[in-house]
This record gives C-alpha cells, sequence and structure tokens, in this order.
C-alpha cells in the first residue's frame, strides 16, 4: 500500500463508520416496530365499525410549557361528537406529557373534563390507548417496553394495535412510531432529562414556537424513511403519529398514515375509520366558537390501502 493509498484509507474511514452507525440504527428500528407488532392487542373490527385516531396531544399541568391547554376546548367538542356518534377512540401515543411532568395527578387535574371523557370510552369498552415516549414516567422504562404495556390513570396502554377485518382479514398496525426513534427510544432516559431540563424552560420563556419549528424538522424525514422501509418489507399498513406530521397515503403509496397531532395552536388531525373508509380530517374553531370537522384529503376505501 502507497503512503497515498493508505491516506485515502484512513480519510474512508469516517465515512464507513457513519454508514455502519446508520445500519445499525437501521436495524435497531426494523426490530423495535417487529416487537411492538408481535406483543400488539389484537382487536376485531369490520365495515360496521367506527374509529377515530389521535395522537401526540401532550397534555401537561396547564402551564405556558402545555401545548394541549391552548386546544383542549376544541379537544372536548371534537371528541365529544365522536362519543355522541358511537366512535371507538384510539389514542396513538404521547397523550400524555410525563418528560416534563412528574406526575400524572398533576396533568389529570389540569384536565378533569378529558380524563373523565376517557373513562367514559372506557366504560363502554371504546377506548384503546397506546403509549408514546412521553407517556413514560417510569424510572425503569425498559421494564415497560418488555412487558409492552403500562397504565395510566387506571387505563392500560398498549405499545402496539392490530386491527384485524372480520370480514377480508386486513389488518391494520397501530402504533407510536418513537420505535424507529433511536434518541426518544434507546437514548430514552437522556432524551427525558433533556426535554424537563431544557426544553421546558424554553418553552416557558416564550420562545417555545421558534425551538419548536427547527427541532420537528431534525429527523422527520429519516423516521418516515425507516417506517416506510419497514411497512414495505412486512407488506404492513401502519397508523402512526410521533414526526407530529400528518400523512394520509394515496392510491400506489406504501399504506403509511399519520394522524398528526394536537400541539399547534387552533387546530387538531386526526384519522377516522367508518363504513370502510379511512379518512384524514382536521379540527378548528368556526368564527362561532363551535368546533368544525374539515376533510383534509379525498377519502378513500380501506380495502384499498392495505
Amino acid at each position: 500500500m502507497t503512503p497515498h493509498s493508505r491516506t485515502n484509507s484512513w480519510a474512508l474511514l469516517p465515512l464507513e463508520q457513519i454508514i455502519a452507525l446508520r445500519n445499525t440504527l437501521r436495524r435497531r428500528a426494523y426490530r423495535r416496530m417487529t416487537q411492538a407488532l408481535r406483543s400488539a392487542q389484537r382487536v376485531f373490527f369490520d365495515d360496521n365499525s367506527r374509529l377515530i385516531f389521535f395522537s401526540d396531544l401532550h397534555r401537561g399541568d396547564n402551564s405556558r410549557s402545555d401545548a394541549f391547554a391552548q386546544n383542549e376546548a376544541l379537544f372536548l367538542q371534537a371528541l365529544g361528537h365522536y362519543y355522541d356518534e358511537g366512535f371507538t377512540y384510539v389514542e396513538v401515543g404521547d397523550g400524555d406529557e410525563l418528560w416534563q411532568n412528574r406526575r400524572l395527578s398533576a396533568v389529570k387535574a389540569a384536565h378533569r373534563g378529558t380524563f373523565d371523557l376517557l373513562h367514559a370510552f372506557a366504560n363502554q369498552n371504546r377506548l384503546h390507548m397506546l403509549f408514546g415516549n412521553h407517556d413514560i414516567r417510569s424510572s425503569e422504562p425498559h421494564l415497560i417496553f418488555r412487558q409492552h404495556r403500562m397504565t395510566k390513570d387506571g387505563l392500560t396502554a398498549h405499545e402496539g394495535l392490530l386491527l384485524e377485518h372480520a370480514g377480508t382479514d386486513q389488518r391494520i398496525f397501530v402504533v407510536h412510531g418513537h420505535q424507529v426513534d433511536f434518541k426518544s427510544d434507546g437514548l430514552y432516559r437522556i432524551a427525558r432529562f433533556v426535554n424537563r431540563h431544557i426544553w421546558r424552560p424554553i418553552q416557558n420563556s416564550g420562545l417555545g414556537d421558534v425551538a419548536t419549528s427547527i427541532v420537528e424538522g431534525r429527523n422527520r424525514g429519516t423516521l418516515r424513511q425507516r417506517i416506510s422501509e419497514w411497512i414495505e418489507a412486512h407488506k404492513q399498513m401502519v397508523i402512526c403519529g410521533h414526526t407530529h406530521t400528518p400523512k394520509f397515503a394515496q392510491a400506489g403509496e406504501i399504506p403509511y398514515f399519520n394522524t398528526g397531532s394536537g400541539i399547534f395552536d387552533g387546530f387538531i388531525t386526526g384519522l377516522e375509520i367508518q363504513n370502510g373508509w379511512i379518512a384524514l380530517v382536521k379540527w378548528l374553531q368556526s368564527e362561532r366558537g363551535q368546533a368544525e370537522r374539515r376533510l383534509l384529503t379525498p377519502p378513500r376505501l380501506l380495502s384499498t390501502a392495505a
């Protein structure tokens, strides 16, 4: 080997290490998604079923850093509509903000009406809760990850939900999506510390909107790509959250659907399944102060989304 070729070899080493690290993280992400699928709670549905999916509400303690507080009245009207119309509510993770708040009791006290409505759904067996990374308050998160479930205010939250159509055998895997995000999953304790002791003071200072616009674009494309690759490999439709960005797969696209979130001032996005159709919807306040539902994309037959 000549000195020149040796220099080039050393120059390539960092790039090789980066590629190796990316491949390692990709394999870990796929393994975590598969684990969540295998342990998912199985629930049957049919064309008469009505389901509404919301995620990433991040209910807090009603302080300035509580992103949900600004939308709680809107959320209660929207979810109240679904309750009255006989829908089953699926909360796709990060319903509560327990990275910034140490006690769920403080969150519940701040949003009593929301928790009362959650229990009303549960009392009629019309509630399925999933946990996201921000829902975990335990000092032993890996214990929760191994059990694939946790309890919040007496309500059981699972890591995954597998909806199986009773007539067609179509399967829909519902999962929060942090499983493909090593920072939020593998580096859980570090991420929670940063969120609690650095991010929350920034939000309370009034700079939260600026910081959010920067942070939200950090690795959204990478996470979407990892989930999409997993979907292709497993031929499995997925509904998730985590990125705070709604996504509705059109005909011919990989069946990746994302609920969006409820943390942006003035609107909440979600996914509906009813009468054999799936739709991406947006709820916002009308000029009269009433919750108004809008379609963000034309609905499509659920059977064509697999």
